[in-house]
């Protein structure tokens, strides 16, 4: 498909299933780790809660991504075809429709999960998939892959949401955020309703344990966002100046963008950056989930979940 595709074209409208909120435990948003399931038969009839507690099947769920993603490098022609397929089963598993969105040199992998009130408002939540070629990428960036995939599985089971929500895979960050700039400028040329962009890229170090997380150049509103879900969640959030990967590209465009990583300014940042080493065995697994909960409930609250 082409890259105008990327204007994230709003599909069939669903009707507002699962409970009135009242499920979990409680009120106050925290739920069972089954609730933030698919509605079909992966968790029940999903849940109005945005979820606080980690998923059951999360932990599982990231190290087959990030395994199977960091088996080989992402760099050629033909790795990142057999990378763009592999999302795109993963995405159909998810029960979503994946969708090539192809540009002159590459091409994005997207999936979208539609509000279930009426809306043409968008949110955007991507990674890019490629790697350098001397790398198999595991934390740079299976780990923000396997993120947005996460992210995906567990709000397609938020059954009330009140925005609509892409998911999109990012070809050739590496060589200079040029998925991201095909993505972000047809977007932008459709006059797309882009309310966020959130993007990650290396979530998979974290020597010290502090589960502290950067959240590169957000807009005042998004980072009280991030705030809001690190306190929910037990993890940090301090801000950076990074602009150096996939949410620069929406920023350019004029969209509000705010993207996460592990402590690359602050330097408890991995030391195979780029490297042959940068391997699953290499990924901080704790950590991982964390940056997976934060994004997940992050995104459930901004969806409009309680």
């Amino acid at each position: 498909m082409s890259a105008a595709r990327a204007a994230l074209v709003l599909v069939g409208v669903l009707g507002c299933a699962g409970d009135d909120g009242e499920g979990g435990d409680g009120g106050d948003g925290a739920i069972d780790a089954g609730d933030a399931m698919l509605p079909d038969g992966d968790g029940g009839g999903g849940t109005c809660l945005a979820p606080v507690a980690e998923p059951a099947w999360l932990a599982a769920y990231l190290a087959d991504q990030v395994q199977q993603l960091a088996a080989s490098p992402r760099a050629t022609v033909t790795e990142r075809g057999a990378a763009r397929a592999y999302l795109a089963e993963q995405l159909t598993a998810i029960g979503l429709t994946p969708m090539t969105l192809t540009y002159q040199t590459g091409a994005n992998v997207a999936a979208e999960l539609p509000a279930t009130v009426a809306t043409d408002a968008w949110i955007v939540f991507g990674a890019h998939f490629d790697s350098v070629s001397d790398s198999p990428g595991a934390n740079d960036n299976a780990t923000g892959v396997a993120v947005v995939l996460a992210a995906a599985r567990a709000l397609a089971g938020v059954s009330c949401r009140d925005t609509n929500v892409a998911f999109v895979f990012f070809d050739q960050e590496e060589i200079g955020l040029v998925g991201s700039g095909a993505y972000a400028a047809a977007a932008k040329a459709a006059g797309t309703n882009l309310v966020a962009a959130h993007t990650i890229d290396q979530a998979g170090w974290d020597m010290d344990d502090d589960l502290r997380f950067e959240i590169e150049l957000p807009t005042p509103a998004l980072f009280a966002q991030y705030q809001a879900a690190a306190a929910a969640i037990g993890a940090q959030v301090v801000q950076t100046t990074v602009n150096s990967t996939d949410h620069e590209s929406f920023r350019a465009q004029g969209f509000a963008a705010a993207g996460l990583t592990e402590e690359y300014v602050s330097g408890d940042t991995t030391p195979h950056y780029h490297q042959p080493s940068d391997t699953a065995a290499t990924v901080d697994a704790a950590y991982h989930r964390v940056a997976a909960r934060l994004m997940i409930y992050l995104l459930a609250r901004e969806l409009g979940a309680p």
